[in-house]
């Protein structure tokens, strides 16, 4: 009873908490110029790094982003700090309950190991060992502890990447298809206002004078322009957005002909973008007129920022579309080949909003409407082989992924158990050859100590027990013991091999003295039973 409670005590449960000075002193490794480090902010608490008021980095940790159950059945918590880049400045464990590092291998080789993601951008694919992707980058496996290597690796990685998508420091263009969209021209439906409003084609942003006076706070445009008590619910402006390329969008909106004409105008790879306005705030204002350049309103798609020019942008005069309001502003701009624009990918409309703070200069506000054109309206390119592939790989579960990238050990431990399974089936007949078994069970325990031992590291021993029992206590997970294929396959083998034989795998082999010898001496080398272990596993 006081060893199940040690082992229990041993892994005891895991919390992203405060880890004080660890934690600072990484912070002032990477960033020794940091003078502010803010609170956690956001779904994975991430704290902001600043340095004469400038943003130069993120630190947060991996078990408040992502919870991957290592060989201890518990997470492995790790410390990240991103640049501003999306790169990995520092990656350091600072904490978890892998028994191997607790009582074998030093856990200098895990921060060493860790150690190795500093410069690896988060899109990045980093795989433990060697991959025949050669765009991929390959950190060497700790020896003795290949899974947790794998686990820390999933953990920094994803966790990485998660953090630097939430704060748009990279793109995120739903893992590995990159071949952007194209808009299906043969597919038409009636539609009303109604309806584009209610699946998506058309989006709206409603702001009020509040909500716009709310985000000039802590600018130096706070207070100007606020609104009165009785004027904090009034409409600033209501914006709506659209993308007028798919048959049913465009001809509910503008009708047959001037959609026909539009599309006869664009050229390939264009895409052309309406915008609607009504309120107190005008989404076009007048700086176009001078500059040329419309600084009100902008795209943004994968961190890419798309302005609009006057050539870009067309009056709308008359819009059909059954049941739409009046607007004061109507506009269709046109998204040029050389944006590199993905319909089928999301994108959002910026509304910037300028206060004037002195007499040639001001502050700005932006607000997002987010857009995504509808599944029906697009026509996605089928994948190739290798994004099939890709696809595959990423959807695997990490066990799947290791017992892939051991298909030789495996292959080989595999072969070995068929053959020990037909020494033991066969041991009437091998014993009638003595000296043959003699050389077959010296064969088999070197292979067993240079293959398994030396090579794979694939030896049962005490630490397989202790996560046994740690998973009998919290929820039982077959991921947690099929992470390492080749302990998974000896427990197997050896749990099968007690029930079939007994305690251990024992040959009883009498031996026959084939020299001659007289008939008494003979009789007693056959009566005499020796029993011989073949030790497989």
């Amino acid at each position: 009873m006081v060893m199940v409670l040690l082992m229990i005590a041993v892994f005891a449960t895991v919390q992203a908490k405060s880890y004080g000075d660890i934690e600072q002193q990484r912070i002032e490794k990477v960033f020794p110029q940091t003078d502010s480090i803010s609170d956690p902010e956001g779904t994975f608490k991430v704290r902001t790094l600043s340095a004469a008021g400038k943003v130069i980095g993120y630190v947060f940790q991996s078990l408040d982003v992502v919870d991957i159950p290592a060989y201890s059945g518990k997470p492995i918590n790790t410390q990240v700090i991103l640049d501003t880049a999306g790169v990995i400045r520092d990656a350091y464990v600072l904490e978890h309950h892998e028994p191997i590092l607790l009582i074998g291998i030093p856990e200098e080789k895990l921060h060493g190991f860790s150690a190795r993601y500093e410069g690896i951008k988060v899109s990045q694919r980093v795989v433990v060992g060697h991959s025949s992707d050669p765009s991929a980058v390959t950190v060497d496996a700790i020896a003795g502890a290949t899974v947790t290597a794998m686990v820390v690796n999933e953990v920094i990685m994803r966790a990485a990447h998660e953090v630097a998508v939430s704060l748009k420091l990279i793109e995120d263009r739903g893992g590995v298809l990159n071949k952007p969209a194209t808009v299906r021209q043969d597919f038409y439906e009636p539609a009303t206002w109604e309806q584009l409003t209610g699946n998506g084609a058309i989006r709206r942003l409603n702001l009020t004078r509040g909500q716009v006076d709310a985000a000039f706070k802590g600018t130096e445009a706070e207070g100007v322009d606020n609104a009165g008590p009785d004027q904090v619910d009034d409409t600033f402006i209501e914006l709506y957005t659209a993308d007028l390329n798919p048959p049913t969008i465009g001809r509910a909106l503008l009708g047959d002909n001037p959609y026909r004409l539009l599309m006869q105008e664009l050229k390939p790879g264009e895409q052309a973008i309406m915008v609607l306005g009504r309120g107190l705030f005008s989404y076009k204002g007048s700086g176009y007129v001078r500059g040329g350049i419309f600084d009100r309103v902008q795209l943004r798609q994968f961190g890419n920022i798309i302005s609009f020019r006057d050539m870009d942008h067309q009056r709308l005069t008359d819009v059909f579309a059954e049941g739409m309001p009046e607007f004061d502003e109507m506009s269709i701009f046109i998204v040029r080949e050389p944006a590199g624009f993905d319909p089928g990918s999301p994108w959002s409309l910026e509304l910037l909003v300028r206060r004037q703070t002195g007499p040639v200069s001001g502050t700005f506000s932006s607000f997002e409407l987010p857009y995504q054109l509808p599944e029906p309206y697009l026509e996605r390119p089928a994948p190739s082989a290798e994004e099939r592939a890709a696809i595959e790989e990423a959807s695997r579960p990490m066990w799947l992924t290791i017992w892939y990238q051991k298909h030789f050990q495996i292959a080989v431990l595999a072969s070995a158990l068929l053959l020990l399974t037909a020494i033991l089936f066969l041991q009437d007949k091998l014993t009638r050859r003595p000296r043959f078994l003699h050389w077959l069970r010296r064969g088999y325990l070197l292979f067993t100590v240079v293959f398994l031992g030396w090579y794979a590291l694939g030896q049962l021993s005490v630490v397989n027990v202790l996560t046994f029992v740690h998973a009998l206590f919290e929820h039982f997970r077959w991921e947690l013991f099929l992470s390492d294929p080749l302990v998974f396959m000896l427990w197997v083998f050896a749990a099968a091999s007690i029930l079939l034989w007994g305690r251990g795998v024992w040959l009883a082999v009498p031996v026959r003295r084939l020299a001659r010898a007289d008939q008494r001496s003979r009789a007693q080398a056959e009566n005499s039973p020796i029993r011989i272990a073949v030790r497989g596993a």
